[in-house]
């Protein structure tokens, strides 16, 4: 036999072995088994991670590549139609200037057989420089301040007594309780 072969026979009975097992941590031995076993977890979960990479990768290069000529082929077309959006735009103009000129209300909106056309009034825009209008906000009484708990402060200053939490004067901090928490398990792998 192959070692290949061998090493894939000897894999696939520990992997049988360790979901038929009830298996049971009570001792340093089996506490680093069990940590054993769940390297070899991580272990297999990198690997089918690596294949998963490894086989989308070269659908990925078709997927950008037949995306790019995508966008590339509709460029004409996008050109195309910014040019007859501007020649319409340029018609709706000279209609609502014909329209004033003849002293009638201008109408913004025609319709047309594939949807309508509109000139709509827009917000202005308006190009702030913040330090100069904080100036004058602050002059005007046009500013916000905003009050917030400095709770880093705060409890680095007091002490915690059962639920309570006191200040340097001993006086008890109110609206806080304090909730104690089970400790948090945690598993680092030197892989």
């Amino acid at each position: 036999m192959k070692l290949d072969n061998v090493l894939a026979e000897i894999e696939q009975e520990e992997q049988e072995v360790l979901f038929q097992e009830a298996f049971q941590v009570n001792d340093l031995d089996s506490a680093a088994e069990a940590q054993r076993r769940i390297a070899w977890f991580e272990d297999k979960k990198k690997e089918i991670e690596e294949i998963t990479k490894s086989q989308i990768e070269p659908f990925q290069k078709r997927i950008d590549k037949i995306k790019s000529w995508g966008e590339e082929s509709k460029q004409e077309f996008i050109q195309k139609q910014t040019y007859y959006s501007n020649l319409l735009e340029q018609f709706m103009k000279q209609q609502i200037a014909e329209q004033v000129l003849n002293g009638k209300k201008p109408k913004k909106t025609i319709s047309l057989p594939y949807g309508k056309i509109a000139l709509k009034k827009q917000q202005p825009e308006f190009l702030k420089d913040e330090s100069t209008l904080l100036n004058y906000a602050e002059q005007s009484g046009f500013v916000k301040i905003e009050k917030k708990t400095d709770w880093a402060s705060i409890k680095s200053s007091c002490i915690v007594v059962g639920d309570k939490l006191y200040d340097q004067n001993g006086e008890e901090v109110p609206g806080v309780t304090v909730v104690e928490r089970e400790e948090k398990f945690e598993l680092k792998l030197d892989c």
